[in-house]
């Protein structure tokens, strides 16, 4: 990897303890409404900025949500612990996405609709968790290429290409793609082995796990669309398509 790119992931700030807490309760399978917002509440600036993310037109919630509680009882833990790794994210990275010809808002609503395609494809509930995690967050590597990428002038990318194939050109312009990227940073990040273990190996496994990733991530664009006319073309387009409506 780029010595200059394995540097800037150093840089990083550690994702704080109240996320890694939330993760440890979904995992323990032992825990109530009170106790994840418990957990939240240690962190008043993550309480507004999960308020703020449900709230947000991504999720599509018809009224206003004005507490953890409410927001916790409606969204359930596996998407409060979204929510919070998406203000995290937020926070610690500088959204200049100038590379890929997108913005902040264009970049969350690619996040979102992968974990929510990738969640479809898969029927057991830990698993969907899994999944939808590693999806949402295993492209905020971008943010650290086109950062990157811009420093150095390197040629932009001029069309919204699917995300699987843009690690192909990120690959020939940059050196490394979003995925090598990932890798490192979800490490950094001291991610679970098992989110580590499906990023290295989706594109060529067959599980169902695997497969998810690599579906969601092959028929959504870098700008937040999808290209329904190759998902139409994929076994698994009857499962996903009240997400793609």
């Amino acid at each position: 990897m780029i010595e200059e790119i394995l540097q800037k992931i150093e840089q990083l700030p550690p994702i704080p303890n109240v996320v890694t807490e939330l993760q440890n309760l979904y995992y323990s399978d032992m825990y109530n409404a009170s106790d994840i917002e418990q957990v939240i509440n240690k962190d008043p600036n993550l309480v507004v900025d999960i308020l703020k993310t449900a709230n947000s037109p991504y999720y599509g919630f018809p009224r206003e949500i004005h507490d953890i509680r409410q927001a916790v009882v409606l969204f359930g833990l596996d998407q409060i612990i979204e929510f919070a790794l998406a203000s995290t994210v937020e926070h610690m990275l500088q959204f200049n996405l100038d590379f890929y010809g997108i913005n902040a808002n264009q970049f969350m609503k690619m996040s979102v609709l992968k974990s929510n395609i990738a969640k479809e494809l898969v029927p057991v509930k830990k698993d969907k968790f899994l999944v939808a995690t590693t999806a949402f967050l295993c492209d905020v590597s971008k943010i650290v290429l086109s950062n990157y990428a811009l420093e150095h002038k390197i040629e932009p990318i001029s069309d919204p290409e699917r995300l699987n194939v843009l690690d192909t050109i990120e690959k020939e312009r940059i050196g490394d793609d979003s995925i090598e990227v990932a890798v490192v940073m979800f490490e950094k990040w001291n991610f679970s082995v098992e989110m580590i273990t499906l990023l290295k190996q989706f594109k060529t496994g067959q599980k169902t796990n695997e497969r998810a990733l690599f579906v969601a991530r092959d028929i959504v664009k870098i700008d937040g669309t999808v290209d329904k006319e190759y998902a139409q073309t994929l076994l698994e387009y009857s499962k996903i398509q009240k997400v793609l409506a």
